[in-house]
């Protein structure tokens, strides 16, 4: 319990110091590059961004297999999928390189204007990402075993070489160029630590081991990420597909706006499952060792505690979402507040069940999940082109948002059927929760009425003054009192569990 909660901990300072860099460094990245420069360079984030298709869902099958092995204490079992996962990652490294150099070429054949720079930047990014996916084994390895600790520190340290990176390069006139390589050389240090990480974490892992193939292993891996690619493909198309959509429409300026808003909302889905999501591997755990009533527990830990700091970022990022983006990006931008209050709903009610959703990963239902999916995602894809001639950003949004709704309505049944969870026990934690976290927002609401202004001292000293006045209410009425005394009862199998599997070297 102690390594999950240093882990949950380092990953929301990640998310803080993420958040922070990202607002102090966007202005002064749009501002050197201006909005084309910059609209260039998120479309072909979102392009590549759709490289991780290629992952075939094999990261989520690495993560869940690894943290059953854990669970079973099952070594020869770890070492194997380690191995298979570094030999597949390999492969699919090489293929994104070939990828990216096709796809480069064929931009430059454009002869449009900055077909040579989306080109480069292309390319570089690409690289990058093949690097990426040949890490995956590791980080997913680490992560299965609750060392988040050191995923977390490695992820500090990146973006803090990143940040003072992209000062440096901006500063010397390299453009997007310049942002493009120090995006790649930021990783390189983190990387090497994260491989020797793993040797010192699981000595039980033999490096001879690691160049040998296991054909059964390879195929249960890509037999569990089938359903997982559906769903991430499903899921690129969520939110990465607005993007295209508003630069078909609307022009790549636009998208810079559109991406205020979008920016904001992943920092807020971040927060979340940076809270939460230290839970996903316990779960797993839980399921391999046949504790189905801890794994009970802990989903609806997580779905309560999801929602109450789910409500209280969303109200935040609604309530003073408008102030902080005339005061971060300008006045001009301020036509991304109303995208910023639809993304920020649909948002919320995903994050409210992403915990069902880590509970039917950890049951191997990732077919069911897959079909959830693809179903909302092709509602979006429809929706978002059908309204966006008419409504323009705010019909996007809208496309994103109506899907969400609808599957606030079908995924607990779906838990219900695959989980054996009541849909009644399910809805009645939710509204619990959802009034108590209501209440304990009129406060806040109350403060930002009368004394939010638009400088950074007011809305820091509202937030600080907000955050007090909602969690400690929350924690007491929801968590504390005799809600504590619940909610330690509920964490004892994961404590015994904790012992047995988050430190390998006890093995």
């Amino acid at each position: 319990m102690r390594k999950l909660a240093l882990g949950s901990t380092l990953r929301v300072v990640h998310l803080v110091l993420l958040t922070a860099v990202g607002f102090a460094l966007t202005p002064f990245i749009v501002h050197s590059l201006g909005t084309e420069q910059y609209g260039l360079w998120t479309l072909a984030n979102a392009f590549v961004g759709f490289y991780g298709l290629l992952d075939l869902g094999l990261s989520g099958a690495v993560f869940t297999r690894m943290s059953h092995a854990l669970g079973a204490k099952d070594h020869e079992t770890g070492t194997r999928v380690y191995a298979t996962g570094l030999r597949l990652f390999g492969g699919l490294g090489g293929i994104l390189v070939f990828a990216t150099v096709c796809l480069s070429v064929g931009v430059l054949m454009l002869h449009q204007n900055h077909s040579r720079m989306m080109a480069t930047v292309l390319l570089i990014i690409g690289i990058h990402t093949a690097i990426s996916f040949m890490m995956r084994p590791a980080f997913g390895v680490l992560s299965a075993g609750g060392h988040f600790e050191m995923v977390s520190s490695v992820l500090i340290f990146s973006l803090i070489l990143r940040a003072v990176g992209t000062v440096l390069v901006l500063r010397a006139g390299k453009g997007v160029l310049g942002l493009a390589i120090i995006n790649l050389l930021s990783w390189t240090p983190g990387y090497i630590f994260i491989c020797l990480a793993v040797h010192w974490q699981y000595p039980f892992i033999r490096v001879r081991e690691l160049t040998k193939w296991h054909r059964e292993t390879a195929k249960g891996l890509l037999t569990f990420g089938v359903p997982v690619l559906i769903g991430q493909t499903a899921d690129r198309i969520r939110l990465q597909m607005d993007a295209v959509v508003v630069s078909l429409f609307l022009g790549l300026s636009a998208v810079a706006h559109y991406n205020v808003a979008t920016t904001l909302v992943m920092y807020y889905m971040d927060g979340i499952v940076a809270i939460i999501g230290v839970l996903a591997p316990v779960m797993a755990m839980q399921t391999s060792a046949k504790d189905l009533e801890g794994m009970r527990r802990s989903l609806f830990m997580g779905t309560r505690l999801g929602l109450c700091s789910a409500g209280f970022a969303g109200f935040g990022l609604i309530a003073w979402g408008r102030v902080f983006i005339s005061r971060w990006m300008g006045p001009q931008f301020t036509d991304a507040y109303p995208v910023l209050v639809i993304l920020t709903l649909a948002m919320f009610l995903d994050l409210v069940q992403s915990t069902t959703v880590s509970a039917l990963y950890a049951g191997l239902h990732q077919k069911t999940y897959a079909k959830i999916n693809v179903a909302e995602a092709a509602a979006n894809l429809v929706l978002s082109l059908s309204l966006a001639p008419r409504y323009g950003m705010l019909g996007i949004a809208l496309g994103t948002l109506i899907p969400a709704v609808a599957r606030l309505f079908i995924q607990p049944f779906v838990v219900r059927e695959k989980l054996n969870i009541r849909v009644a026990e399910y809805f009645i934690a939710c509204l619990q929760a959802s009034w108590k976290t209501a209440l304990f927002l009129v406060l806040p609401t109350l403060v930002t009425m009368r004394w939010l202004r638009p400088t950074y001292p007011s809305m820091f000293l509202v937030g600080g003054i907000s955050l007090i006045a909602f969690a400690l209410p929350i924690w007491y009425f929801e968590f504390g009192g005799t809600g504590w005394h619940l909610a330690m009862s509920r964490l004892k199998p994961l404590t015994r569990l904790g012992r047995d599997t988050l430190n390998c070297r006890e093995f």
